[in-house]
């Protein structure tokens, strides 16, 4: 019973920050060109660029990667709280529930100083809620299957 009201905090904690985030007319992004490149030259040396692929979408639009992260890690937080209130397909209704955020945050953006409203941000955000339920639901997967031998 206690896990239910210390998901659902933590969820709407994680939802206050990105409002605050969102609240600011210059949001900081943690994602630097510089350190990208840092990146892909440590791995080219290694022989391994070929692992740099993601990071040219980070590279090439850092404002839509810091969308899809931010909201990834919603989509994990959001989902121990719905299934700890439901039990019934978690997934889909974390979904609903951070999409239905997503579309609120954006409108708020609306009223924000040097902020405006953008489609391209909610499909990230929802591409983030997608990709972490997807890694939330091979994980359980993963669970059921060495337990079960």
């Amino acid at each position: 019973m206690r896990k239910k009201y210390v998901y659902g905090f933590l969820a709407i904690l994680y939802a206050a920050a990105i409002f605050y985030l969102s609240s600011t007319s210059n949001p900081p992004n943690p994602i630097s060109s510089e350190n990208l490149i840092a990146l892909y030259d440590f791995l080219k040396t290694h022989g391994l660029e070929f692992l740099a692929v993601p990071f040219y979408f980070a590279f090439r639009y850092p404002d839509k990667f810091a969308h899809i992260l931010l909201y990834a890690g919603f989509g994990f937080v959001l989902n121990l709280a719905v299934r700890s209130a439901f039990n019934r397909n978690p997934y889909i209704l974390t979904l609903v529930i951070g999409a239905c955020y997503g579309i609120f945050d954006e409108f708020h953006q609306a009223f924000v100083p040097g902020r405006s409203p953008s489609l391209a941000d909610l499909f990230a955000d929802v591409i983030g809620l997608m990709l972490s339920q997807i890694v939330v639901i091979g994980v359980s997967k993963y669970k059921r299957r060495a337990l079960n031998g």
